[in-house]
């Protein structure tokens, strides 16, 4: 993939009425004023009826205009489950405004539903699991008021083959003026740890070649935008577990699908986009 950032597309929030929602709401109208992007906030009203669905738009609405009263958002009321709507509604305003323009899908991590110990709702679960778009999960509580104005972006490129994680991570530093952190995690295969080596010396290597091919990765995208503030981390840590340390603090966590994404998403201090 060139070294080069997407215009924005839509931004589209599921509300739900709960407060856990709140932040969700939040982060969405704060996203689509910084983007300049429309945004959409769709309810599920299957079970409360069009006339209850549609109040809890208008709500939604009142505290976008806490965000800012410029925006204009358009509500949705829909009698199917949430993350199927999301991702189609999503994919019809991407088909609809082309031009390569990717649509972003925005929960709480928590919603309106009874099962107080699960820490990841069931329509944040589907969109994670899912093959849709990129989806950011913003946990209950969080106050974009009290962000860092120089809270850095952190981005995980361990998995990240076709580096659209990274580019997504890009994106928004490069907009907002903020800072970069490039994770990549690496290990030693079990095998080579037993050859009739010295294990320090293996790591050693192992660790040389892991930062090297960091630094080429970051190559472009340094080249391209030559202000764009990167630290590049090569860690043998634990992949989550290095993950979860550098959310402590940062604006937005970035992380591809796959098996690590649903525990990052579920236990991370700041919101998270998979991508």
């Amino acid at each position: 993939m060139s070294a080069t950032v997407q215009a924005p597309g839509p931004v589209l929030v599921g509300v739900d009425g709960s407060g856990r929602n709140a932040s969700a709401v939040a982060w969405a109208a704060a996203e689509a004023r910084a983007s300049s992007a429309p945004l959409v906030l769709l309810h599920d009203a299957s079970g409360a009826g069009e006339r209850a669905g549609r109040a809890t738009v208008d709500r939604a609405a009142a505290q976008v205009a806490d965000v800012d009263r410029e925006l204009r958002p358009v509500g949705e009321v829909v009698t199917r489950v949430a993350s199927e709507a999301l991702t189609d509604t999503a994919r019809e305003y991407g088909q609809t405004l082309g031009h390569g323009a990717e649509s972003l899908v925005v929960v709480g991590r928590r919603g309106a539903g009874g099962f107080t110990r699960l820490s990841l709702g069931s329509t944040a679960r589907a969109l994670v699991h899912g093959e849709g778009p990129a989806t950011v999960l913003v946990p209950s509580g969080w106050d974009l008021t009290r962000l860092d104005p120089h809270a850095p972006v952190v981005v995980d490129v361990s998995h990240d083959a076709d580096d659209h994680a990274l580019e997504h991570a890009v994106t928004r530093c490069v907009r907002d003026g903020r800072p970069l952190v490039a994770l990549s995690a690496w290990s030693v295969d079990l095998v080579e740890g037993l050859i009739d080596r010295p294990i320090p010396r293996v790591w050693d290597e192992h660790a040389d070649r892991a930062e090297r091919e960091l630094e080429e990765r970051l190559a472009p995208w340094r080249s391209a935008y030559p202000d764009l503030e990167v630290v590049a981390l090569a860690t043998d840590r634990h992949r989550v577990a290095a993950l979860l340390d550098q959310a402590v603090g940062a604006e937005l966590l970035v992380v591809p699908r796959g098996r690590s994404a649903c525990a990052v998403a579920e236990y991370a201090q700041c919101p998270v986009a998979v991508v």
